[in-house]
């Protein structure tokens, strides 16, 4: 619309909206509006309007596709229609992110009175031009709800008019005539230029809401990335109240006898899909490679894809292959997420934006990130250290992660005195123990070999020396006391086979059996248990049989009282 006409509507917004205030009654049912975009870089009015649906419409400035989409050539707005738009110097004093008007011939009976209703939200000028040539400050949007019958009503009468967001009940002036505006939120008017707009001030609006688009039901398809043609009439849907027509109801509305008429065809259903500019999404992943419980640190950085002053917002996904591992707001255009949980492999890390009302989404390129296995470290003590033999001995490992590393190490551990195995024990909480008393008199160089698991690396410990001190040897005997001599002693698994003599008691003879027992001499006497007693001829004695006391060294007794003990030789 040229200025001037803008000028004149909202003067007789004004005029209706205080004359016809006895006259008027009204039901509005528009839903409002729900998010307003920033400013456009190329102009001082918001890049956009949601309405709750979520449909989100941009500034409708385009003149060429598809031609006149946004009627600004049509309502002559530019000075230069040829031009590309651009503000100050070729843009329009009024423009529309949404619009939609329906038109009702024959009122009164004559196919050229025609009444017509006015749904928008639209951009203008307040100031002494009410026109760009005020400034950016002088920049507004409000959205519009009219009612216009130039003719052919009965002056006085009231009637009832119904539209997608409500209904009116407007009384008709002595001229047979109905001119009812009401704009709501920064709305143009001419004199001084304006304080700043607050452009949400529109979204509470009761004029409009959501907005009306062409039926998809109905042919044709609206121009893409249109959501209408201008040029064209046609059923439209969104109205909250499923009231997607206008009518008019009263006394002879269309002629004598007819008290209603209705349309289901709006004309001038302006609106541009707004298309978010594109973000450009970039990964980092700190360290790489890393070590199997070590925290790593992912770093997403959305930019728009073209600068703006605009940073994106709203939340990132980061993702392990298919596998979303967490998720985080953006704060200045950055986001991370910190993870000790990576498996030992090889990881396809990406990050995807999920976009925001201002920006569209993106994914970042794939980043591998190799996650090796830890490093362990494997400690060895043993307990008493020295010993004596047949005495028991602890040894105790304990496998650590190597820093940065963490978690507790699984798996087994195998002891070795040298190269000959002593046992193998399974990590308990990190540690394990083995105990044994068959370490042979003289030094030891022990060691705990950890054989690893899926996630931590085999190590071994260093070389402990355990030194084994021999038994003390037996008191001589007191005089005239029994001896036992022990000359062979060895067994092969269960086999066992010992032999020896006993020396004359003080009366000449020799004792009658002599007791073997498993273990040493200890305070003097046999304490182990027994395995056999076995009879003495002629000072000599000896065994050979199995047994289930499968030891490493033999003590004797003599019934006489002699004793003796031998380790055993293994076979």
């Amino acid at each position: 619309m040229k200025a001037v006409a803008l000028k004149w509507w909202i003067s007789l917004a004004v005029i209706a909206c205080i004359g016809l205030a006895s006259g008027v009654a009204f039901a509005q049912n528009g839903q409002g509006l729900a998010a307003v975009g920033a400013i456009s870089p190329a102009n001082p009015f918001p890049r956009w309007y949601t309405d709750r649906s979520g449909l989100q419409l941009g500034q409708c400035l385009d003149t060429a596709n598809p031609p006149d989409g946004c009627a600004l050539i049509a309502a002559g707005g530019l000075p230069n229609p040829a031009a590309p738009v651009s503000f100050p110097g070729n843009f329009p004093g009024e423009f529309f992110y949404w619009r939609s008007t329906a038109d009702i011939a024959g009122i009164g009976g004559n196919a050229a009175n025609r009444a017509r209703i006015v749904l928008s939200t639209q951009g203008g000028f307040g100031g002494p031009t009410l026109t760009p040539s005020d400034g950016a400050a002088a920049a507004g949007v409000f959205a519009r709800s009219r009612i216009r019958v130039p003719a052919g009503l009965t002056p006085g009468a009231t009637y009832t008019f119904t539209g997608p967001f409500g209904v009116r009940t407007l009384a008709a002036d002595a001229a047979g005539t109905v001119n009812f505006t009401v704009d709501q939120g920064c709305i143009p008017t001419p004199g001084a230029v304006p304080p700043p707009c607050n452009f949400a001030a529109v979204l509470a609006t009761t004029n409009v809401g959501p907005f009306l688009t062409w039926d998809p039901a109905v042919a044709p398809a609206p121009p893409a990335g249109f959501i209408g043609n201008p040029a064209v009439a046609h059923a439209v849907i969104g109205s909250p109240v499923a009231s997607n027509f206008f009518r008019i109801e009263g006394a002879d509305v269309g002629g004598p006898g007819v008290n209603l008429l209705e349309t289901n065809q709006f004309l001038n259903v302006i609106g541009k899909l707004y298309v978010r500019p594109a973000t450009t999404t970039s990964l980092t992943s700190t360290p790489n490679p890393s070590i199997v419980g070590q925290a790593v640190t992912l770093t997403a950085t959305v930019t728009p894809a073209v600068a703006d002053a605009l940073v994106p917002g709203g939340t990132v996904a980061f993702r392990d292959g298919a596998t979303v591992i967490g998720t985080a707001t953006l704060v200045n255009g950055r986001a991370t997420l910190v993870t000790s949980a990576l498996a030992v492999g090889t990881h396809s890390l990406t990050v995807a934006y999920s976009g925001d009302l201002e920006f569209s989404a993106s994914t970042s390129a794939t980043v591998t990130q190799t996650v090796n296995l830890a490093s362990t470290t494997t400690s060895l003590t043993s307990t008493p250290n020295p010993s004596a033999v047949g005495q028991a001995v602890t040894l105790r490992a304990t496998v650590s992660p190597v820093a940065p590393a963490t978690g507790v190490p699984t798996g087994s551990v195998t002891f070795r005195d040298g190269a000959t195995s002593l046992g193998v024990v399974a990590l308990v909480n990190g540690s394990a123990s083995l105990t044994i008393s068959t370490l042979a008199a003289g030094s030891h160089s022990l060691t705990a070999a950890y054989g690893g698991s899926p996630t931590f690396l085999a190590s071994t410990s260093a070389a402990v020396t355990q030194t084994v001190n021999a038994a003390a040897p037996a008191p001589p005997p007191a005089a005239g006391a029994e001896t036992v001599t022990i000359g062979r002693a060895e067994r092969a698994g269960n086999q066992l086979r010992v032999e020896g003599t006993t020396s004359r008691l003080a009366n000449g003879t020799f004792a009658a059996s002599v007791e073997i027992h498993d273990g040493t001499i200890v305070g003097g006497a046999c304490t182990g248990a027994l395995i056999t007693t076995t009879p003495v001829s002629g000072g000599s004695w000896a065994f050979r049989g199995t047994t289930t006391i499968l030891g490493t060294s033999v003590c004797v007794k003599s019934a006489g009282g002699g004793v003796a003990s031998r380790a055993l030789q293994l076979k």
